[in-house]
């Protein structure tokens, strides 16, 4: 048994300090979580010749403006770079301005992530536990969503992009980061031009490389706050450690 060390109570709950094992799928869900937030159905009439890469970033910013909430289907397949296994993750997400995510994982296991501002949960019912981020505390306490146009200006920002395909559908955008703790090696993402929504992502990593497809894509259904809402079962261990 691991050693833990107990760090409070609340509602019944023992939350400890603890190094939770490390799981690859925890680790990439930032890259799609920050993908997967608030853009608009908007049309825009672009001349393909002359868009540019900051002209992409501006309109998928803009294009958030009218969304409250948006849900989709997920599905993702990881490769292992060393041993060459791979794993599919099915699931759906569901978003909700100006801060809320919910996203239910059905294939491998069932477990939940929940980011509420700067709270992150993930609910692992068949191990009953659940793992809690949070992103500062106090006044240093920032939201962990932001939304995907600024999430988009950050990755742009450290890194070269190209634009290595733009037609009337869609463009594809490439990214070489330029710092060491980008968190990736090489990045892909393909935005649809009917509504500026990234539907997919390719990411590579020194460990694994994955690759994301958002379908079924909604927008504006009336997403209760309720959904989004989590408190750990009675039964659950809480532990403070890493959901990313």
């Amino acid at each position: 048994m691991k050693k833990s060390t107990k760090i409070s109570h609340h509602e019944g709950h023992e939350v400890h300090q603890v190094k939770p094992k490390v799981d690859v799928k925890k680790r990439l869900i930032p890259y799609f979580v920050t993908f997967v937030y608030f853009v608009a159905r908007v049309t825009f009439a672009v001349d393909p010749k002359d868009l540019s890469v900051a002209e992409v970033s501006q309109k998928v910013e803009d294009a958030q403006a009218g969304v409250k909430d948006v849900q989709m289907d997920l599905s993702m397949e990881m490769k292992d770079s060393l041993s060459g296994t791979s794993q599919k993750v099915k699931g759906q997400i569901k978003i909700k301005s100006p801060d809320l995510v919910y996203v239910h994982y059905t294939q491998p296991m069932e477990q939940s992530l929940y980011i509420d501002g700067n709270l992150a949960q993930m609910y692992q019912p068949s191990q009953k536990m659940v793992y809690q981020q949070h992103n500062g505390q106090g006044k240093d306490a920032e939201p962990i969503y932001v939304g995907v146009g600024q999430q988009l200006k950050k990755y742009i920002a450290i890194s070269r992009v190209s634009i290595i395909k733009n037609d009337d559908n869609e463009v594809e955008l490439s990214f070489l980061p330029v710092v060491d703790d980008a968190g990736f090696d090489k990045m892909r993402v393909y935005i649809h031009k009917k509504d500026w929504w990234p539907y997919q992502m390719e990411v590579e990593t020194p460990s694994t490389t994955t690759k994301a497809v958002f379908s079924n894509i909604s927008f504006n259904q009336g997403l209760a706050d309720g959904l989004f809402k989590f408190q750990p079962p009675k039964d659950a261990e809480v532990v403070e450690g890493a959901v990313f």
